[in-house]
């Protein structure tokens, strides 16, 4: 009698690498879908039911990964946060040296406020004003994003010998909550001439407070 070949196993550690890679991409197509559909759609009209339909994954999937719409909503404000800042990152990277990067900090800034991302993440944000437990999921993914983007702040103000490292922090967070209310403005009047004007001197003012904490021989 002949022997049959045995089929092979993958070791158990091969297996649950495969498994979380398997897992990882699951969510990564959740939370793409959940970033489209609140920013194009709405937070309201953002039901579980439609993002298991963009994403086209089972409704096991979803629960696995998110049990609670809640937590699929705090996970895409985190997602999309961790691509502003990705963005963020990328445009400084587009000039020749990162302070150059920096005077164009506000239409780098800009730019990414108006793209999906950000505009989920506004949406999320105002709609938490209503809801406790996502409310609470939010603020700690904020704390979580703001102490790494003031980190970064610092260590530029550190390598170019800043005076007033923390006034620089303030102006960096006057711009984002600017710039975001701006282009909230801008879609709800749809006046982009104004929206651009006062995106200029947003701009304008911002070189200055940077030049301003510059050591004189720079």
């Amino acid at each position: 009698m002949n022997d049959v070949p045995a089929t092979p196993v993958a070791p158990s550690g091969e297996r649950n690498v495969a498994t979380r890679a398997r897992g990882k991409a699951t969510r990564d197509i959740l939370l793409s879908s959940a970033i489209k559909l609140v920013a194009l759609q709405g937070y309201a009209a953002t039901t579980t039911q439609a993002v298991l339909d963009d994403a086209g994954v089972s409704r096991g999937s979803l629960l696995h990964q998110f049990p609670t719409r809640d937590l699929l909503m705090v996970a895409t404000a985190e997602e999309a946060m961790t691509r502003m800042l990705a963005a963020v990152e990328s445009g400084l990277l587009r000039h020749s040296d990162l302070l150059k990067g920096m005077m164009d900090f506000p239409s780098i800034l800009w730019r990414v406020q108006t793209d999906l991302p950000a505009r989920a993440f506004t949406e999320i944000q105002l709609a938490s004003r209503w809801d406790v437990s996502l409310e609470e999921g939010l603020q700690r993914a904020m704390r979580s994003v703001s102490a790494l983007a003031s980190g970064k702040v610092m260590q530029v103000a550190e390598q170019f010998a800043m005076n007033d490292p923390l006034g620089l922090l303030n102006e960096v967070y006057l711009l984002i909550a600017a710039t975001q209310g701006l282009a909230i403005g801008r879609d709800l009047t749809g006046n982009k001439t104004l929206a651009t004007a006062s995106l200029a001197l947003l701009k304008e003012r911002f070189v200055v407070a940077l030049r301003g904490r510059l050591p004189v021989s720079a």
